[in-house]
């Protein structure tokens, strides 16, 4: 069942998941969009929840109205929601608006009937891994890539407030622990994930950016708070090549960061978010995870 929250505060318990919109107004775009919060299994406001802020790729933007299933396309909420795995955390779905992507092939082509959706009885069948012809390559040169600190454009950085302050809401209204707040993300997600930890490292427990690289310029305040990190990367991704990922990851050793794991599926494309989150890897990491008082 999918319920539309207009209170922004959590309703009773229950021992079934639970997946809200809730309703904001943008100050980017100055329209009322909606994000999704999703509550799991046994759900109690007895005590406090880990937060998971998760950012969606490119290919999910849209309206965040009659557009906003999208989100649930990749990643933990459709791990949770479509799949009905019982992640121990509180949600967080947002979507980022369209911008200049809408003529994108994927983008301008996708349909609502292919958006996965929750059956009554049974999940559905996972999608195929992503084919690729080109070969495992090996070790990769160094190369810092070329996008700047915010990584491509009309992406997550130009939500960075709105994206804290649904953290906020759901620590204030959803039973979310501050101690306890991670964010991941895919692709464009993970750039945006790499970009909001950076601004606001004292508010995250650990970052997790799946397909996505950090600009060695970016990385610093990150070294400094000692945010937990978890980097996967494609050995076969043409998207997003390996190559750029070594800059910021041996810049964050080189600051004396102490807790820096970056895992490359080398078998795999730029869908490596598919395995990432299917796994239990991530989420036990998460969870491990947990900010000093």
């Amino acid at each position: 069942m999918l319920l539309t929250l207009l209170s922004g505060v959590a309703p009773a318990d229950s021992d079934d998941p639970r997946l809200l919109r809730v309703p904001y107004q943008s100050d980017v775009t100055k329209l009322e969009r909606d994000y999704y919060v999703y509550l799991p299994a046994a759900f109690s406001e007895q005590r406090r929840w880990p937060v998971m802020l998760f950012l969606h790729g490119n290919g999910e933007r849209g309206n965040a109205k009659d557009e906003l299933d999208y989100v649930m396309v990749h990643g933990p909420l459709y791990e949770a929601w479509v799949q009905k795995r019982n992640l121990p955390f509180v949600i967080i779905a947002p979507q980022l608006p369209m911008y200049e992507m809408g003529d994108e092939p994927y983008i301008r082509d996708r349909t609502a009937e292919k958006i996965p959706r929750r059956m009554d009885k049974g999940t559905p069948a996972r999608d195929p891994k992503f084919a690729s012809a080109e070969p495992m390559d090996g070790l990769p040169a160094k190369a810092p890539g070329h996008f700047g600190i915010e990584g491509p454009p009309w992406g997550w950085p130009l939500h960075e407030h709105e994206l804290i302050d649904m953290v906020d809401n759901v620590i204030a209204n959803f039973r979310g622990d501050p101690r306890r707040v991670y964010v991941t993300g895919l692709s464009y997600g993970g750039f945006g994930a790499w970009y909001i930890a950076s601004k606001h490292p004292d508010r995250f427990a650990a970052l997790n950016p799946i397909v996505g690289y950090a600009h060695p310029d970016l990385v610093d305040s990150i070294a400094e708070h000692q945010v937990p990190v978890w980097c996967f990367a494609g050995g076969r991704d043409r998207v997003v090549p390996v190559e750029y990922f070594y800059a910021g990851m041996n810049r964050l050793e080189q600051l004396g960061h102490h807790d820096v794991r970056f895992t490359v599926e080398e078998d795999m494309n730029h869908d490596v978010w598919t395995r990432v989150y299917a796994g239990e890897d991530i989420y036990d990491w998460m969870l491990a995870q947990s900010q000093q008082d």
